[in-house]
């Protein structure tokens, strides 16, 4: 975690996942709300795998992030199929699926936005050790003599 990235995955994983706790736990209840669960069982399970897979990621270990892919992946692509083909086919559009697309859509996107923070850490410069060893390097700093006259007189009129 040595990116603003980085944390600002982990921090949208957090968000998108405590929202989802709030919807298993409105459907469990019965009470409407402005998304639903696709199937109740497989989102508590998928909410445990989720966090799971968090502490993971934030650990910058790939099994976390391959899992938290596909489970997403898997659960939410899946729904966006099923809810896009009809809406495509049949020119209709309901609120409540439009939401509950949104929320799978936004599911997808996090799916992926991780794989890809996890791919773009091959791409990251590496380190360049032609030139760190002076830059780095405590030894080659200038020492200050106690005798030195730390004044900066300006000469001139």
């Amino acid at each position: 975690m040595k990116s603003l990235a980085d944390w600002l995955m982990v921090i949208f994983m957090f968000m998108y996942w405590g929202f989802r706790v709030v919807v298993a736990f409105m459907a469990s209840r019965g009470s409407d709300f402005i998304a639903h669960p696709i199937n109740l069982q497989m989102e508590v399970i998928l909410l445990f795998v989720t966090l799971f897979c968090i502490v993971l990621v934030i650990k910058r270990n790939k099994v976390g992030a391959a899992v938290y892919v596909l489970s997403y992946l898997a659960y939410f692509g899946v729904e966006v199929v099923n809810k896009l083909i009809p809406m495509i086919r049949d020119h209709s559009f309901d609120l409540n699926m439009g939401m509950d697309l949104f929320f799978s859509i936004l599911g997808v996107v996090m799916a992926l936005v991780v794989m890809i923070n996890f791919l773009a850490d091959h791409l990251k410069q590496p380190i360049q050790k032609d030139t760190d060893w002076f830059y780095e390097n405590k030894e080659f700093d200038r020492k200050l003599d106690s005798r030195e006259d730390r004044n900066n007189y300006r000469t001139g009129i």
